[in-house]
């Protein structure tokens, strides 16, 4: 039998299939070893954690924490915009940075030890570095309307926020900054969250190191503790990796002949990854209406990616960006703080932001990345 050669020529305009020597041998010396690596799942989906009958969404998704406001704005070509998450009173935050190529603004104010106990909003958004000028459009909003820490010169609101890289898809679109923070902080209400190519989702795509990537989004979710707090997720889904719900993929790299090309397996069957062209990254908010200190919120966050990485592989890599917001807003009152409390809103963290990054590539458009 003729060796077979396979790799995964991605150049700016056409996608192709090629072949590439001992490819076959490799992939026979992992077959060797553990024949089911090739075509396990990434982890245990939301329906075997939860129950097919058991409904993971409750109305309104992030807007099911109590007093939680989502605002989106895009520019006019809907190929970048930012996304606000407000709780104007003041929540207690934490954060992950986990991938290795991050945009973000105000994260160290927000670790444990600082002085900032509270914030008032988180911002998602695209643009990349650019975009981070948006925060100050949401700063202005909430200053405005009296909110933020009393000082002598009035109210200091503070705002961590985080990016994904979507300038190749956006093509030279208006970036986000102050002004579209401002109108999505305008825009932010506590109804049903608007998902998929919306808000910061607009330009986010998926399935970037082999084959033709697909339209990312915004998605969210939410889960009640019987008898304790709410949990819900927000992510903006801009991955480098391929979306997986239960044991395929629905999202991702795709072949010239629109199948996947599963990027994870072609890693695992040796072919090499070539030079990723785009930055991207997944961007989280978690919210919940439990006790916690930045401390625990800072753990929750950590516990959170543990839900990206069932849903997307490969993740975390140089090209990622992937961070996770937690804030607390404190209004639980069943009872449940301390290592308890981190356990159990991990826990679930974990699992409604699997859902949400789910909901958020089903609800995107259907277009490729052109």
């Amino acid at each position: 039998m003729k060796n077979i050669r396979l790799a995964l020529v991605n150049t700016r305009k056409t996608y192709r299939i090629l072949y590439e020597a001992n490819a076959f041998h490799r992939i026979k010396t992992i077959r060797k070893y553990s024949p089911k690596i090739l075509c396990q799942p990434i982890g245990p989906s939301t329906d075997r954690l939860i129950g097919k009958h058991s409904p993971i969404q409750l109305e309104g998704g992030l807007t099911n924490v109590p007093g939680i406001l989502v605002g989106h704005s895009e520019d006019k070509s809907r190929r970048t915009g930012c996304t606000v998450v407000l709780y104007p009173e003041g929540a207690v935050p934490g954060v992950d940075v986990r991938g290795g190529f991050p945009g973000t603004i105000q994260t160290d104010a927000i670790r444990p030890g600082t002085a900032t106990e509270v914030v008032q909003g988180i911002l998602l958004t695209g643009g990349s570095n650019f975009g981070l000028a948006a925060a100050a459009g949401v700063m202005n909003w909430l200053a405005e309307h009296g909110y933020g820490a009393q000082t002598e010169a009035g109210p200091l609101p503070t705002v961590p926020g985080a990016v994904i890289f979507d300038l190749i898809y956006a093509k030279g679109s208006r970036r986000p900054d102050a002004a579209m923070g401002y109108a999505a902080s305008q825009q932010a209400n506590s109804g049903p969250v608007a998902e998929g190519s919306v808000g910061a989702g607009a330009g986010a795509t998926v399935g970037k190191i082999y084959g033709r990537p697909m339209k990312g989004g915004v998605g969210t979710a939410a889960w009640q503790i019987p008898g304790g707090p709410i949990v819900a997720a927000l992510a903006v889904v801009n991955a480098v990796g391929d979306i997986w719900n239960q044991d395929h993929i629905i999202a991702g790299a795709l072949q010239p002949d629109g199948k996947f090309v599963n990027q994870t397996r072609a890693i695992l069957e040796g072919i090499p990854p070539g030079p990723i062209r785009d930055r991207n990254t997944t961007i989280v908010v978690i919210a919940t209406t439990a006790k916690l200190s930045k401390a625990e919120a800072g753990r929750v966050a950590t516990l959170a990616h543990d839900g990206m990485a069932r849903a997307i592989s490969p993740v975390h890599i140089q090209a990622d960006g992937d961070t996770v917001f937690c804030i607390a807003t404190g209004t639980d009152t069943s009872g449940l703080t301390g290592d308890a409390a981190v356990t159990a809103v991990g826990t679930t963290a974990a699992v409604v932001l699997e859902e949400a990054i789910v909901r958020g590539v089903k609800a995107a458009e259907k277009e490729l990345m052109v």
